[in-house]
């Protein structure tokens, strides 16, 4: 299973750039410079089923896959916060474990916060504050990692 933080570097960051670096017009991007794009990811699977899934790819300039990449990061984070790590929750009998997942669920809602703001500044083209936004969610979102990264007790 891919992390939410996994699926911010795999897919925003190198729409982000791409952004940045090239001059973004309102023509489509076609599926070469899409796979493009994609090498650019660590999951290129990951990053090219997730334009495939969206009808919206066919017709987007470039602005439009950094929108279709931060909605796919935000219906993720979507799901673990309410669906997945409730339900892990439940298994768990480990204060800690418990703890840790509580704090992490507490991340990914402010990442997804964070992305909302990022899908806003996308949408109206300000790209600078796109990369606020998504810095700081990626921010968010490897709090939870560094905790058990680090191994440190928490609570």
């Amino acid at each position: 299973m891919v992390s939410p933080i996994s699926c911010l570097s795999i897919l925003v960051i190198p729409l982000l750039f791409t952004s940045l670096f090239y001059q973004v017009s309102n023509a489509c991007v076609n599926a070469t410079y899409r796979d493009r794009i994609c090498k650019q990811s660590n999951y290129y699977d990951l990053c090219t089923s997730t334009f495939a899934a969206d009808n919206r790819t066919s017709t987007a300039d470039l602005t439009g896959l950094l929108l279709i990449s931060i909605s796919s990061n935000m219906k993720l984070l979507q799901t673990t916060i309410v669906n997945r790590i409730p339900n892990i929750l439940k298994l768990l009998d480990d204060p800690l474990d418990k703890a840790r997942l509580q704090n992490c669920q507490t991340d990914f809602f402010h990442a997804l916060g964070k992305l909302s703001g990022a899908y806003v500044a996308s949408a109206s083209k300000n790209y600078q504050e796109v990369i606020y936004w998504i810095r700081d969610g990626a921010d968010k979102a490897i709090d939870c990692e560094d905790i058990y990264i680090e191994g440190a007790p928490y609570m």
